[in-house]
């Protein structure tokens, strides 16, 4: 993206504006396990989905993450 929007963005994240932003992951137990050791605080615990195994947590600004493993077999 370019400049303009990047920093468009930027100030939507630091008012919480960003809506749910989704990162996939290989291991959502292993991640879920350091991210809290260094102080994310989870709104969701790892659980598992149709689609794979789910864990949701907040940004400080309030912007609603969700860290998911796919389900190989999709």
């Amino acid at each position: 993206m370019d400049a303009e929007t990047a920093e468009q963005v930027r100030n939507l994240m630091a008012k919480g504006f960003a809506g749910t932003v989704f990162l996939a992951t290989d291991n959502v137990r292993s991640d879920y396990e350091e991210l809290k050791g260094r102080g994310v605080e989870f709104t969701e615990e790892p659980e598992e989905r149709p689609y794979g195994i789910d864990s949701g947590f907040r940004d400080p600004s309030g912007n609603s993450f969700r860290l998911t493993q796919v389900r190989e077999d999709l």
